[in-house]
């Protein structure tokens, strides 16, 4: 998530700033947000919190997509497996056994049969929830040399189709399949379906073309793509789950067409963003330390927790964004101090 050595881009900082700040929402309100009495204003307001910036981890992978789809990058294979994957896998072994050991310590259960219920759940892949983002890297990373050749030798008119069948594969069939008379479908047909790591794949594809094309439409039309993409987000959920009174998750998938149209507007806003002297400085430290934010919030969120401060227990009105800039500060120092060891800045934050 943090960008490899070369000069900063402000547009790419701005979106890992704003991607960060939105994954530590999300976790903020799925700690017992919507255990608040279902249809409340605080079960609402978490609703809202939650849909606001849904879109966290595509913009990431949009940010990858701009990155390393850019055809001037030069990226042997040895270079990305390397360098790029190797440090990917390093940093899943290491935090994935961190949280499995910081589970076991918080529950008191530091003992063989604890530990042997440890290793078995990292073996099967059961890591600490957020981590999947690392597995879905390492398969975005595998297939970069023939997504950099589709960019580099496909036209617009090829780009376009291609971009056109991903969205309805992977963002448009998975929601209509829920509902009548889709729903009804059967067999093959519903394979047609896509799943987020066949999205992610297409997201960078998409984040490429909007950096390197994106200034062609006014900030005003992305503006109102993320406004639709979060209506129909926040608005469509509060339908869907009112009506089958309880949370529906459908549109809250990180490929669901809300979802993505948030995405788009938001990284294409940021391409206009044209903050002061201090403001990019903030940006530049936030971006920078966002990996390592990404990876340690959960073990200052289960604190808070411990606690008490968290949004089953305090208003989410005010305690999911009071939260999410506590865990994001907690982060942000414990990149400061990490980042003083070599070793772990290189291979784990």
């Amino acid at each position: 998530m943090s960008l490899p050595s070369q000069a900063r881009q402000l547009d790419l900082d701005l979106v890992r700033t704003v991607a960060i700040f939105g994954t530590v929402l999300i976790h903020a309100t799925a700690v017992g947000g919507f255990n608040w009495a279902f249809g409340s204003a605080a079960w609402t307001a978490n609703l809202f919190w939650s849909s606001l910036l849904r879109c966290a981890v595509p913009l990431f992978l949009m940010c990858s997509g701009a990155l390393f789809l850019d055809p001037g990058r030069d990226l042997p294979l040895k270079t990305l497996w390397g360098k790029y994957m190797f440090r990917i896998a390093v940093a899943l072994v290491f935090w994935a056994t961190a949280y499995l050991v910081w589970g076991l310590l918080l529950q008191g259960d530091m003992n063989w049969p604890g530990l042997s219920w440890a290793i078995r759940e990292f073996f099967k892949f059961r890591h600490r929830d957020h981590l999947y983002y690392l597995v879905l890297l390492l398969l975005v990373y595998a297939v970069l040399p023939l997504t950099r050749l589709f960019t580099a030798q496909a036209g617009k008119t090829l780009l376009t189709y291609g971009l056109t069948l991903w969205l309805l594969c992977g963002s448009v069939l998975p929601v209509l399949f829920t509902f009548w008379p889709f729903s009804l479908t059967e067999g093959t047909v519903r394979e047609y379906s896509m799943r987020f790591t066949g999205m992610a794949v297409g997201l960078g594809v998409l984040g490429w073309l909007l950096h390197t094309q994106g200034k062609k439409l006014p900030a005003k039309c992305y503006a109102l793509l993320y406004l639709g993409g979060f209506a129909l987000t926040f608005f469509g959920t509060l339908a869907l789950s009112l009506r089958r009174g309880a949370l529906c998750w459908t549109l809250l998938q990180g490929n669901a067409p809300g979802v993505v149209l948030e995405a788009a507007g938001l990284f294409g806003l940021c391409l206009y963003g044209k903050p002061g002297a201090r403001g990019r400085a903030v940006t530049t430290a936030l971006s920078k330390a966002s990996f390592c934010i990404y990876l340690v919030h959960l073990f200052f969120l289960d604190l808070l927790m411990k606690a008490g401060y968290y949004t089953g227990a305090l208003n989410p009105v005010w305690s999911a964004p009071a939260e999410t800039v506590v865990l994001v500060a907690c982060g942000f120092v414990t990149w400061l101090v990490l980042r003083k060891v070599p070793l772990v800045k290189r291979y784990l934050i």
